[in-house]
């Protein structure tokens, strides 16, 4: 027995050098003084492949969720909300090649914007569509991890679209933007990823992927779902849902929802995204791609509804709260913060232990 628990230590020990070494190789950290930041090391791992919102029926569903109203996406809702009053300035968090603003200046919605990312070759392409579109935006190089400084503080609204989830110095980050909104009396609107720390779902979770998988028909059955590989993510984005499990619970220590929906994703997500099968073959079946979506979708639902939290997306539009954080809680939340992020950075990158469906995928010692 004793030999059997310092083998696995030893197995144990093997996979945490494995994994620093893949982490530290690839440049997992830049270093800020006392800090270090995470982020992608290319731009190309944006914006590419097939997602499960790219399909009608599920764009419909998430409308559902998150508005009411299967026609009207989270972007009306937020000008519905308004007034139907265009938003002054906004401030983009993490704006990427900034096909947000873009959209929602289109639409009318705002009337200008300020976009920050760490990505330069992202913000070249920002700056570019702005040129040529002669949009009223304003571009800066910005880490979110360390620096809060966004060129103004009269934002009557700032968007976290899918961009909290790549921060590591979450509450520093969320502190940051109360204090801004304080001030200008504006509102924070998140559409965001709320799932799983770098997507390793949770062993009950991810067998009922794996149950409803084996249940579709063979013609759209996901031909490829592997558990997410944590070494595969820290090399190619660390940044990657670094700390999406505690979007939700930092939020709130600053803010209060006026709207708040949960929109799922439980099991439809990983089923609907990247897969090849969903696309028009010869295979033949008595169903189609949308009946097999609708499918999917309708069992995504009741699995949400029975497992409250295994929803991996949430919208909001929430205002700063009257009531303050204490000093207190405040000197706790920076101490718990430093100290988590100091850890991860002696063990490249590593928050948590492995699951244990990782382990039974791939071994204690992934390749």
């Amino acid at each position: 027995m004793v030999n059997k628990v310092a083998r696995r230590h030893i197995q144990r020990c093997k996979l945490l050098i494995r994994l620093i070494a893949v982490a530290l190789t690839a440049g997992v950290f830049r270093w800020f003084g006392s800090k270090a930041t995470i982020e992608s090391y290319s731009a190309t791992v944006y914006y590419n492949g097939i997602y499960w919102n790219d399909f009608e029926l599920t764009r419909r569903y998430i409308n559902t969720l998150a508005t009411d109203d299967p026609s009207k996406d989270w972007q009306q809702h937020l000008f519905d909300w308004n007034d139907r009053r265009p938003f002054k300035k906004a401030l983009i968090l993490n704006c990427g090649n900034g096909f947000v603003e873009r959209d929602l200046f289109n639409k009318g919605f705002i009337q200008s914007a300020v976009g920050v990312d760490i990505n330069e070759d992202l913000l070249k392409v920002a700056r570019s569509h702005t040129r040529s579109g002669h949009y009223p935006f304003h571009y800066l190089k910005r880490d979110s991890n360390a620096n809060n400084d966004f060129g103004s503080s009269d934002f009557d609204l700032v968007v976290n679209h899918a961009a909290l989830h790549h921060i590591a110095y979450i509450d520093q980050h969320v502190r940051g933007l109360a204090k801004l909104l304080q001030k200008s009396g504006g509102i924070l609107v998140n559409f965001d990823f709320i799932g799983p720390h770098r997507n390793q779902y949770p062993d009950v979770q991810w067998n009922a992927m794996l149950e409803l998988n084996s249940r579709s028909d063979p013609c759209f059955r996901h031909p490829r779902l592997k558990y997410p590989h944590l070494p595969t993510m820290l090399s190619t984005d660390p940044s990657e849902a670094v700390h999406s499990e505690l979007i939700v619970d930092t939020l709130t220590r600053y803010f209060e929802p006026i709207w708040l929906r949960f929109l799922h994703g439980s099991l439809a997500y990983e089923l609907l995204t990247h897969n090849s099968n969903l696309q028009p073959s010869t295979c033949r079946s008595t169903l189609n791609i949308s009946q097999h979506i609708e499918w999917v979708l309708k069992e995504d639902h009741l699995y949400a509804t029975k497992h409250a939290g295994s929803s991996l997306f949430m919208y909001s539009i929430m205002k700063t709260k009257k009531q303050s954080p204490t000093k207190a809680d405040l000197r706790t939340w920076n101490v718990e913060e430093l100290r988590r992020e100091k850890r991860a950075q002696k063990r490249g990158g590593i928050y948590y232990d492995l699951t244990k469906s990782h382990i039974q995928e791939y071994g204690e010692q992934p390749a």
